[in-house]
């Protein structure tokens, strides 16, 4: 849990509650029950009521996610699926309810990504390493759960300079956005 705090305090978005709920569904049965939107997530958050998160199996002697019988691999760390799934919660807290519904998915899951991913790789490292290959599961697990979104994400707070506040009010599709990375790293 102190890693996780330590994610989300670099985090440029910032908590407004004091205190959030993390359950951690260390049995299959509750697993099963409280993963029911979302049977294959890693974690989920009822971010509509004001919390809480719920995340996969951890194994807190290694502080890694256990998904079914899968044991994740850096980045995606426990520490990881636990910033990321608050920062929904986050991102609710200020963009509002149903926010995941009017926020571009590359901003709603990027900027989760952004925030969980322990050793942030900058605009040019991440740009360098996916180029135009598509995003497969090795990709995948080695920079984050949505490189394509945190690569967005990162151009647009790192490069272009835009604010959260612009970040989370863009209504920019994700071509859109890419068009715009594209045509300015072509410069």
């Amino acid at each position: 849990m102190r890693d996780c705090e330590r994610l989300l305090d670099r985090s440029p978005l910032k908590a407004t509650a004091n205190q959030y709920h993390v359950y951690i569904t260390n049995e299959n049965w509750r697993h099963r029950l409280f993963f029911l939107p979302s049977p294959e997530a890693w974690g989920v958050t009822y971010s509509l009521f004001g919390g809480p998160a719920f995340l996969s199996r951890i194994n807190f002697e290694t502080g890694r996610v256990v998904h079914w019988e899968y044991v994740g691999t850096p980045p995606r760390t426990a520490a990881w699926l636990c910033a990321h799934e608050l920062t929904h919660i986050i991102e609710v807290e200020h963009a509002g309810h149903f926010a995941n519904y009017r926020m571009p998915q590359w901003v709603f899951e990027g900027l989760a990504d952004y925030v969980g991913v322990e050793n942030r790789e900058s605009f040019e490292q991440l740009h360098d390493a996916l180029r135009d290959r598509p995003v497969n599961i090795p990709m995948m697990v080695k920079y984050g759960g949505y490189p394509r979104y945190r690569l967005l994400v990162t151009f647009f707070l790192e490069k272009k300079g835009w604010s959260i506040d612009q970040l989370l009010q863009t209504r920019l599709k994700e071509d859109e956005a890419t068009a715009i990375m594209h045509a300015e790293v072509q410069r």
